[in-house]
């Protein structure tokens, strides 16, 4: 019993102890009798994990904008990536000008191209610019997303501006008609006063332009696409009362203005 009582003793005092080693060392985070797994890694640039505070060791300056740094490299190819989209316009226009003109997106859609990879889907964007006194053109874009797919174009219809003769600065000198591809317009002059009723494509494109009163017809397709490169066909290609003048040897006289005034 005595032999039995002092080994329980013993036990008891020494179990506490192995214990609490055993937790305060803990052998298998230790790396001295361990070989690294990467062959770059030392003991004097292996990171010391222990001594990184969650709290003191990350910056507290709050951000002054909502722009969130990009944590990941972007997804798209290194060619898009490259064809990036630029402020840089070759035009005569200053950027107060630019920015005064007119600008309308009048076909936005989605389009699928088929390669070798399958069917690559893409957003496709026509729009056309003004100034509202005659100098007006269009442009087309397309990108994944639609808003570097509007810019695109809007950067193409700023460079590929032309100026427009119109008669007393209102309307078209006569009527024309012009066929583009399956679309067949009609653009008739119009007295002071009788306003833009035509296709709304082309309404929009008029005040651009800066033509008030003119009826217009759309006959065969109507696909927007071509009704509006029709328009711009029609407007640069129109025949001008001085050239038929003299082409004929006439002497042009508008009777309207040396009669009446212009009124």
């Amino acid at each position: 019993m005595l032999a039995l009582g002092r080994s329980l003793s013993k036990l008891s005092l020494t179990a506490p102890t192995a214990y609490a080693t055993s937790v305060g060392v803990r052998h298998y985070a230790t790396t001295e009798n361990r070989p690294l797994r990467n062959k770059a890694l030392t003991k004097e640039n292996i990171p010391v994990l222990d001594k990184v505070d969650s709290i003191l060791d990350f910056p507290t300056e709050k951000v002054k904008t909502l722009d969130q740094p990009k944590l990941f490299s972007s997804h798209r190819p290194a060619e898009l990536a490259l064809n990036a989209v630029t402020d840089i316009i070759d035009t005569p226009l200053n950027s107060s000008e630019q920015a005064a003109l007119m600008k309308k997106a009048l076909v936005i859609k989605r389009v699928v191209t088929m390669n070798g990879k399958g069917k690559q889907p893409s957003m496709y964007a026509l729009v056309v610019v003004g100034n509202g006194n005659g100098l007006a053109g269009y442009g087309e874009g397309k990108d994944e997303e639609v808003s570097r797919a509007v810019r695109k174009a809007t950067n193409r219809a700023i460079k590929n501006l032309r100026y427009f003769d119109r008669y007393d600065n209102r309307t078209v000198s006569m009527d024309i008609k012009h066929k583009f591809h399956a679309s067949t317009i009609e653009l008739r002059s119009r007295p002071p006063g009788f306003g833009i009723r035509t296709n709304h494509y082309i309404h929009e494109i008029c005040r651009c332009i800066g033509i008030q009163d003119i009826s217009a017809k759309v006959r065969g397709s109507t696909t927007p696409m071509n009704v509006i490169k029709a328009t711009f066909e029609a407007l640069t290609n129109q025949k001008l009362p001085t050239d038929i003048a003299k082409m004929r040897g006439k002497i042009l006289a508008d009777v309207q203005h040396i009669y009446y005034g212009g009124q």
